[in-house]
């Protein structure tokens, strides 16, 4: 197996760069399959947790501005 790995990698490393382009298409193609099975599984995963959902969403959408006696105790006014 490990041979065969080499020679495959040697083989890899003389390609032309249009052989090089057309290989690149070919593992893409390849590979989309899975990353779509597995972007689905991430969003399933999502619609049944609403903490992994929340993820990419802003924290303290609902956070209420805070008032000049707040933000004096926070030290953010100077007085």
């Amino acid at each position: 197996m490990s041979r065969s790995l080499e020679k495959l990698a040697d083989q890899m490393i003389r390609l032309s760069p249009q052989e090089q382009q057309k290989l690149q298409l070919i593992i893409k193609a390849k590979l989309l399959p899975e990353q779509a099975k597995q972007a689905q599984g991430l969003l399933e995963q999502q619609i049944k947790n609403p903490q992994m959902a929340a993820m990419g969403q802003r924290q303290g959408q609902n956070m209420p501005m805070p008032t000049t006696r707040d933000a004096a105790m926070r030290g953010l006014l100077r007085g």
